[in-house]
């Protein structure tokens, strides 16, 4: 009997540039052509309240199971799912790593969503190796929330001391994670503030 493939895409990028949103559109595309998909996303992730679903900021959504870690998701996995699709990926840490290897090698096909980096520019594990795994990386970018230009940062810009890019960040800050907090920002911008614009 043949060996079944697995299959990896990583959608990956700054904040606000679609990551949810192109997972979203995959996992409604697999459930039209009959796939068994389960989505899943991370309990901290509780911007949208808690209700079991993948949200984008445009408005799109789709049920999803949530779950507080890599080890939740791996008891939630039925046998007969063909894709698994994992959103905030890097709340997973690297843990998430071995799990989707071991789901590839079960011949299955893992899309999974994340931040490719952290908002002071550091890989944010585990998607730099999930990125190198991958048979396809999506890599999408933002708007520049100063310029309009491609952006690929995001970037912090209140003045709160906070945890936010830890792998276990403070659950009362995620819920509040929006434009006041965040900006997406290209290259020129990045380290714009009011205090060096002259």
């Amino acid at each position: 009997m043949k060996r079944k493939l697995g299959y990896l895409e990583v959608i990956a990028g700054p904040m606000y540039c679609g990551k949810t949103e192109e997972l979203i559109r995959q996992v409604k595309r697999a459930t039209i052509g009959k796939k068994k998909v389960q989505a899943f996303n991370h309990t901290i992730d509780n911007r949208y309240g808690k209700e079991k679903k993948l949200f984008s900021h445009n408005g799109q959504s789709h049920d999803s199971e949530k779950v507080s870690s890599v080890a939740k998701l791996r008891k939630a996995l039925k046998k007969d799912t063909e894709i698994i699709a994992i959103d905030e990926a890097q709340w997973f840490g690297e843990e998430l790593v071995p799990l989707v290897e071991s789901l590839l090698d079960q011949g299955k096909k893992v899309i999974v969503a994340g931040l490719a980096m952290t908002f002071d520019r550091k890989p944010f594990v585990p998607m730099p190796t999930l990125m190198v795994m991958a048979d396809r990386v999506t890599k999408l970018s933002a708007i520049c929330a100063l310029c309009g230009e491609e952006a690929v940062f995001h970037k912090r810009i209140t003045k709160k001391k906070v945890a936010s890019d830890s792998l276990a960040p403070d659950p009362a800050f995620v819920s509040k994670l929006d434009a006041s907090v965040f900006q997406a920002r290209c290259r020129k911008c990045l380290y714009w503030t009011p205090e060096t614009a002259q």
